[in-house]
């Protein structure tokens, strides 16, 4: 994509990156937000500008945002939500059948099978809602960008990279240790069903976009037009809420340890010059309260 061929997201940015610069000439604020999708973050203590873009692996605006925020920034680095190996993979576009959204639904689609029927008759009537929810929650969490899939705007951002000779860096977790932690998480909840009940039970109701976003998904329909809506910072933030309340074990594995472990590797890896990290939607609050925490260590 050329410049000549900006999307309409990619004109908009524009203007709001060239409006951050005139504004803060004589500031530097550590977190500015400059889009629906995208921050700019700067720091007191490095000599960076890194531009965050949340992404929906769905989406292909994404994709389109993606390059256009690219081409209209030329960074030193790309910074994108993969470890090494399943870049490798993405970069050979070799078949991932043991990718990190397989891996998922086989570890998710076996919760609540294996409680005993006098547990499952205990369980509250909210468990008819949240069970199904669970078992199809890495198909919803990797097409909102909560899982590092294969989406196509990572491979975009390593293409364009390459394209304009920028390094790229690979920031996430490595995949096995995710899923290590996870299958941890998960036994600990399955060994005390009761406490799970309890959690589930003390949960509040799920945003209305998740709602019909599982309604959508297990009717086998086309969640596109939601994605696309629940991909800002804002609702990220409210569905992301929402997870933390409702399976905090889970939240801190596939959230939380992530995006301070991005955090970091964004400060170490890409401390100068211009950046353009590429991470999912659910991600970016959580990688500005690390950036901001890093700054001001308590």
């Amino acid at each position: 994509m050329m410049m000549s061929h900006t999307s309409i997201g990619g004109v908009l940015l524009r203007r709001a990156i060239k409006s951050t610069k005139h504004a803060h000439q004589h500031r530097r604020h550590l977190i500015t937000h400059i889009s629906p999708t995208t921050s700019l973050l700067r720091s007191d203590i490095s000599d960076n500008e890194v531009y965050l873009l949340g992404t929906a692996h769905i989406s292909q605006a994404s994709n389109e945002e993606v390059v256009d925020l690219i081409q209209l920034v030329q960074p030193k680095y790309v910074f994108v939500e993969l470890d090494a190996n399943r870049a490798a993979q993405l970069r050979s576009s070799a078949a991932s059948k043991n990718n990190m959204a397989d891996s998922f639904n086989t570890l998710f689609k076996g919760i609540g099978k294996g409680l005993p029927p006098n547990i499952m008759q205990q369980l509250p009537p909210q468990m008819n809602n949240i069970l199904p929810m669970l078992q199809n929650a890495p198909q919803m969490m990797s097409r909102m960008g909560w899982l590092g899939s294969q989406g196509g705007e990572m491979k975009a951002a390593l293409e364009e990279a390459e394209r304009i000779g920028a390094t790229c860096v690979y920031g996430d977790v490595d995949f096995e240790v995710t899923m290590r932690d996870l299958r941890l998480a998960m036994m600990g909840m399955a060994a005390n069903p009761m406490n799970l009940m309890q959690m589930i039970g003390n949960a509040p109701s799920p945003p209305k976009e998740l709602a019909e976003l599982t309604g959508i998904m297990l009717s086998g329909g086309n969640p596109t037009q939601i994605i696309e809506a629940v991909k800002t910072r804002e609702q990220a933030k409210q569905m992301t809420k929402y997870v933390s309340e409702a399976l905090p074990p889970l939240y801190d594995v596939m959230i939380t340890k992530r995006d301070v472990h991005m955090a970091k590797m964004l400060r170490k890896h890409c401390s100068e010059g211009k950046v353009v990290a590429v991470v999912g939607a659910g991600h970016v609050e959580g990688i500005e309260r690390e950036w901001e925490a890093l700054d001001n260590p308590s």
